[in-house]
C-alpha cells in the first residue's frame, strides 16, 4: 500500500504546525513555572525565546516551503538550548522535552518540504 507525495506532505504540514504551536506551549509553560531569578523580567524573557518562533506561524499554517527551510535552520538554535537544559540538573527534563520537540518539527518541515517537492514533479 502505498501513498502519494501529496499526502505524505499533508500530513508532514500539519504535524509541523503541531510541532512548531507545541514548542511554543512548552516554552511558556517551562517560563511560567520555572520563573528566572528576580532581576530578569519573565515577560522579556518568554518574548525573546518565543516571538522568532512566532514570525515562523504565518509562512508555516500557508505551507511555503522556503520557511520551512529557514524553519530547519532557526530550529537548530533551540536544539542546542534542550540539549544544554538537558544536562542540567535542576533542567533536565524540560531541557530533554524541547530537544525532542525540536527533532520532530525539524523532521517533519523537513520531510514536508522533501515531499512537497516530490508531489509538484509528480504533478508537473
Amino acid at each position: 500500500m502505498t501513498t502519494s507525495f501529496a499526502s505524505r506532505a499533508q500530513l508532514m504540514l500539519q504535524l509541523s504546525r503541531l510541532l512548531l504551536l507545541t514548542l511554543i506551549a512548552s516554552i511558556t509553560a517551562w517560563t511560567l513555572w520555572f520563573p528566572p531569578t528576580a532581576i530578569e523580567n519573565p515577560v522579556t524573557i518568554w518574548l525573546f525565546q518565543t516571538l522568532p518562533l512566532a514570525c515562523f506561524l504565518p509562512g508555516i499554517f500557508r505551507g511555503k516551503p522556503r520557511t520551512h527551510i529557514w524553519l530547519c535552520f532557526f530550529v537548530l538554535v533551540y536544539f542546542c538550548s534542550g540539549v544544554s537544559q538537558a544536562t542540567s540538573p535542576y533542567y533536565g527534563t524540560i531541557g530533554l522535552i524541547q530537544s525532542l520537540l525540536t527533532m520532530a518539527l525539524f523532521s517533519s518541515a523537513m520531510m514536508y518540504v522533501r515531499w512537497n517537492g516530490k508531489s509538484r514533479k509528480e504533478e508537473g
